[in-house]
This record gives structure tokens, sequence and C-alpha cells, in this order.
């Protein structure tokens, strides 16, 4: 999804035409390369000693998507595009300026001239049982809302998170509203180690919707989930904002840690957000692996995390044809963190004492910094966007939190 979010924040910028394609049946255009029979279905009748062979991938064969991936990609370089590095989705024709995104039988193609993409529709039909379902509205469950004039882009998941609310019994307006997902970490922990156990395939089921990890989990995580739900319920039209008149113009990545806020195993957790063109196009959040003895640790091994997104996101910048939203150096990523001291030991290797200890592998972010392929500056904490990513907030904070995501109402939708 991060990908999804770059190109259309990248369509909105430049004002580009994008048209959606759906391919018919794409898995069964693949001849399969395996031996694979079928049992003949009932009323068909088949010559002593014969068997039926599948000569086509189908839906539900382990190997259906790999084949069919196989033949899209042979297709598309034969007709003069080339693969990104940083994405094996995305695929260029620089020729004719042309940027596409292959979700399996979903297509994206955005152009500067819509000659270009009629050129490629031609293309794909000829091949392909295509349809052409216009102008993009709606591709991998998030609908895209364009205003040209404004060169704006909306993109918001409301009918899915409707269709979660519904399937969980949460829809419904007796449930009072939730303008935070969770204001601290206290609730999620037992208070005995005989606290009640929810139903783990309920609980499941929500998570895998939200796409978190499913563990087995005590009752009060169950309560969690129900606030989470029920925040989202109140804020399900909330969208998220892709314009002029932000501060994040250009690419920039935050980076951010909270040290030791795990009350359990003293663990920290990670947090970035990567901004452009107004709006967020990639965040994280994750627990770190081992335990930082300092905040300064702590956001070193964030910043250090955070960077090999930083580019990979530069790579996709390039990969597009548009180098120049890296900034001024192209070859330089901006990475802004809130701890001067974390930013000291990315540029300063010769602090031996407070770095000795370290693991290896988290030393990676000196390296691109004495390449030059990334800067990290200084942010004020109340400028950090990343801060909603490391921890849950207080309403006050997490208002601000949204703001600075660019995360909106957006126009009135149908």
């Amino acid at each position: 999804m991060d990908t999804l979010r770059l190109f259309m924040a990248t369509v909105a910028a430049e004002n580009l035409e994008c048209f959606h394609f759906d391919i018919k049946n794409a898995f069964t255009e693949s001849h399969l390369k395996e031996e694979i029979f079928l049992k003949q279905p009932q009323g068909v009748e088949v010559k002593k000693g014969y068997v039926l062979r599948v000569l086509r991938s189908l839906y539900g064969l382990k190997q259906a998507a790999r084949d069919w991936n196989l033949l899209i990609k042979k297709e598309l370089l034969a007709w003069g595009f080339v693969q990104s590095l940083a994405d094996p989705c995305m695929f260029i024709h620089k020729e004719k300026q042309l940027r596409i995104l292959v979700y399996v039988d979903d297509i994206a193609a955005a152009a500067k001239d819509r000659a270009q993409i009629d050129w490629f529709y031609e293309k794909l039909s000829g091949r392909f049982n295509t349809k052409n379902l216009g102008e993009i509205h709606k591709i991998l469950g998030v609908r895209v809302t364009r205003d040209r004039k404004r060169r704006t882009i909306y993109l918001d998941q409301e009918q899915y998170l409707h269709a979660v609310l519904d399937k969980f019994g949460m829809s419904s307006k007796q449930h009072r509203d939730k303008k935070i997902p969770s204001a601290d970490y206290t609730s999620f922990r037992p208070a005995t180690d005989n606290d009640t156990r929810i139903d783990i395939t309920e609980y499941q089921q929500v998570i895998g919707s939200l796409m978190f990890a499913m563990v087995l989990t005590p009752e009060h995580h169950g309560h969690a989930l129900k606030n989470l739900l029920r925040y989202l319920r109140s804020t399900v039209t909330l969208k998220l904002r892709y314009g002029p008149g932000g501060v994040h113009s250009q690419f920039v990545i935050y980076s951010d840690a909270d040290w030791a806020s795990d009350m359990v195993d003293r663990k920290s957790v990670s947090g970035s957000t990567a901004m452009f063109y107004g709006g967020p196009i990639s965040w994280s959040s994750k627990k770190q692996r081992s335990v930082a003895t300092s905040s300064c640790e702590s956001e070193y091994i964030a910043l250090s995390t955070c960077c090999k997104q930083g580019q990979w996101i530069a790579q996709m910048f390039r990969d597009l044809g548009f180098p120049k939203y890296i900034g001024k150096d192209t070859n330089k990523v901006q990475m802004l963190g809130d701890n001067q001291g974390a930013i000291a030991l990315t540029k300063n290797p010769h602090l031996h004492e407070r770095s000795k200890h370290i693991d290896v592998c988290y030393h990676f972010i000196r390296d691109l910094a004495e390449q030059g392929k990334l800067d990290v500056a200084y942010v004020p904490t109340a400028d950090m966007v990343a801060d909603g990513m490391t921890k849950p907030l207080q309403r006050v904070a997490f208002e601000r939190f949204k703001n600075q995501l660019g995360v909106v109402l957006g126009p009135d939708l149908p």
C-alpha cells in the first residue's frame, strides 16, 4: 500500500491522467508448466484409460498467481516497459512517460497525455480480455477522489471499514463515539495470571481485518479492540489528503522512539512517518528487538531502521522519473529526529563510549550519512509527525498529530 499511496500522491502532484483497468479471468491466461490432473466432473465422460489434464492456471492453484505474474511481466517488457528496482509491481515506459501499477488483475496507469494511456489500453486489450474502468475511483478497496483544479487527491477506506464494523456488530449508534483509539498502555496489561481469555477466533478476525498480528490475548485486549472499532466508527469518513498548501511538498521522513515504554520487558517502540505532497505515504510502528539503555540509544535505533525505508522511497521516486521530489540533492534523503544525541551519533562515529555496545546492524545509518545519501536534522518534539506512531496520545496531542498528518474530512461524497 505504500507504493499505491506514493503513486497516487505523485499523480496529484503532477496532475497526471490516471485510469483503471481490470483483466478478466487473469489467471487462466497463463499456461501451466507442471503436470496437474483433474478428476472429471459429474456428467463428463472420458475415454477409458484417459484422465483430464489442466492446461491453464486456475484460481486456487498455488502457482497460479506466479504464472500470471510472469506472463504479464513478459508482455510488459516486450512493449517497452522497465520493471522498477524498488517494487516489482511497478513498471515504467520511459519513452512514453507512462507509469503503471499491477496488482494481480487490477492495473492503474498514469501519464501526462491521455493518448499514452489509450495506447496502453490498446496493447493490453489486444492481448488480454480487459475492461476499461475509466478514471480511477477505487482500487484495492481504497476509494480515490480527485480535485483536478486544486491538484488534490483524497484516499479513504470508508466502505471497507463500514463492512468491518457491520461484521463485528459495531455499526450501531448505540455504541458511544471514541475520538482517540487509546490513551495509554495500562488497559492492555493483565491484573493477574488468571485473567479471563476472550474468544480467540473473533479476536483474530478483528485483528486480521485491521492488519495486526494474531496472538492469544487476555480479555482487556478485547476491550481495547472494541475501543478501536468505536474509534473507527467515529472517524470512518476521514481521508488522507495529497495536495498543495502543506509544509511537506518535498519528501521527508520523520523518526521517533518511545524509550522503555513496555513495562514488562522495558523495550522501546520505534515509529516513522514519511510525508510527501501534504500527506503521509508510508508509516511504521514497531517494537524494538533489544532493550535500549538510554533514550538516545532508542532514538538512534529508530533512525537506523527508518533510514532503510527512506532509501526505498527515494528509489521509488527515481524509478517513477521524479527524483526532484527527493529534494535539491536528489541523492540525499532528508530525515528528521527530535533527539540531538541520536543525531550526533549518526554523524560522529567517534562517540565510542555511548555507542560501542549498539549492534553493528544499526550503524548502517552512519555509512549512508558518510556517503551523502541522507541527512538527519533536528525537529522539536511538538513538530514530530511520528510521535503518534510510538505511543498512545492524549486527546489534545492526538488532534495535533492528525492535523500534522493531513488527515481531513475531505469533499462530500455520495
